[in-house]
């Protein structure tokens, strides 16, 4: 069979909803919603001129989730981990697959690495919703790469039935989860600086303390109008 042909979308796996993808999809799906409603939130924290939204960072993170959520509907890591053995049949070096295979894992393995410890360096003073956000979803997405390396030894572990589903889907359900927790504390964090308030009970409460007779009154501070000045003092998610 060719390498095109390895690569065409088959009917047959997108009618097989075994436990394991439904685990995946429906996981992945809610993280992909909640994602997106972060990156509405973030829309609106833009337009109101507030510099912390950190938009571009969960537009990543929802491209990143929705491209899980296809993979598991497409199959596409099997196509092209069976296009690399059809590769390595033809220059007759089946034989020596094993050799093969864990220098694939030491050269995938090492780029990984680095791109994680780089991706927390960078995010390390957002805050918790955005570390959680991030690692979450980096972890499911090494989850995908595994498929490509093929060796036995890891797939007789990713791919042993837990009751009725494989450990891989609880991995991923695990990988979502804590996406999905940074996802909850980013949207409170958002939401609470779009809609937070002044109350104007306090303000008259401070007014009424400092002006009693005798007493050297002190305006107290008015409360900013500027939309920056006024979301500058939240954490940005």
């Amino acid at each position: 069979m060719s390498a095109m042909n390895q690569l065409v979308f088959t009917l047959a796996y997108a009618n097989d909803w075994n436990p394991t993808r439904l685990l995946g999809t429906v996981s992945f799906a809610l993280t992909s919603g909640l994602c997106g409603l972060v990156v509405y939130l973030c829309f609106l924290r833009r337009q109101r001129r507030d510099p912390g939204h950190s938009m571009g960072l969960w537009i990543g993170l929802l491209v990143a989730q929705l491209a899980m959520l296809i993979e598991l509907q497409t199959s596409m890591r099997f196509d092209a981990g069976e296009v690399l053995r059809s590769v390595i049949r033809d220059m007759d070096m089946y034989e020596n697959r094993r050799q093969l295979q864990a220098m694939a894992f030491v050269v995938v393995a090492i780029p990984m690495i680095a791109i994680y410890s780089t991706a927390f360096y960078m995010v390390r003073k957002r805050g918790l919703p955005v570390i959680l956000a991030v690692g979450g979803t980096l972890a499911s997405l090494s989850l995908f790469c595994l498929p490509l390396i093929s060796l036995h030894a890891i797939d007789r572990i990713m791919y042993h039935h837990i009751g009725p589903v494989m450990l891989i889907s609880l991995m991923w359900f695990i990988g979502a989860a804590v996406t999905f927790a940074g996802g909850v504390k980013a949207m409170i964090a958002s939401r609470n600086a779009l809609f937070s308030r002044v109350n104007p009970r306090d303000s008259r409460h401070s007014q009424r303390h400092t002006s009693r007779p005798g007493a050297r009154t002190q305006r107290s501070p008015r409360p900013s109008t500027n939309p920056r000045e006024f979301h500058n003092s939240g954490r940005r998610v």
